[in-house]
């Protein structure tokens, strides 16, 4: 069976069996304990089975990635579509960005995988290279929000925004379960809502 990573609305049955028992062992065990044996176990699965899909290390760390960031480039995706529907609207967008971002902490498993994928780049200059490409459609959409908000838009400020987005997921999973919304729309509020104008601090 080939090795090639597909987007996750491309990927047959099993292979998103693997690649969510995959995710779960990310999420758990950490990069270190990502294991085709760890997988199998997780899913259910005999020994050697997502070993038939993924035979190296290498091919499986690159199939999760892309998984992982497939989930988010199409919430970004529909974010951009949704703020496009009213364009101008600030507090619309500031709504709509954190109820995707509220989305992903409720994904908690893969939340985490994410996040550990992130910390595993830092040590990887290849990993590093193919995240980046993935955070510039979020990069996008937030420079979309401030060019439509009459605000400095560079590619700098976005970006920042996003690397806050990052820290505002982990300071919540780092909360009690049921804190975690309230954090996430407060720091997001304040984030968002100072910087566009829209919604006054407290």
């Amino acid at each position: 069976m080939s090795d090639s990573p597909c987007v996750p609305h491309e990927l047959s049955a099993r292979r998103r069996e693997i690649l969510d028992a995959a995710v779960t062992v990310l999420a758990d065990l950490g990069w270190r304990g990502l294991t085709h044996r760890a997988i199998d176990r997780e899913a259910g699965l005999p020994e050697g089975s997502s070993s038939a899909y993924y035979r190296s290390r290498d091919a499986l760390q690159q199939a999760l990635l892309e998984y992982v960031v497939g989930f988010v480039a199409a919430d970004v995706a529909e974010l951009a579509a949704e703020l496009e529907r009213r364009p101008g609207d600030v507090e619309h967008a500031v709504t709509a960005t954190t109820t995707t971002i509220h989305r992903w902490l409720e994904q908690s498993d893969r939340c985490k995988a994410r996040l550990e994928l992130t910390m595993a780049a830092t040590r990887d200059p290849d990993l590093a290279l193919r995240l980046t490409e993935s955070r510039q459609g979020l990069t996008e959409v937030v420079d979309g929000i401030l060019e439509r908000g009459g605000h400095d838009h560079s590619g700098a400020v976005a970006a920042t925004v996003v690397a806050a987005v990052d820290g505002v997921l982990v300071s919540a999973l780092l909360q009690p379960p049921e804190e975690r919304a309230a954090m996430v729309s407060n720091s997001l509020d304040l984030l968002l809502g100072s910087l566009l104008g829209g919604r006054p601090g407290p």
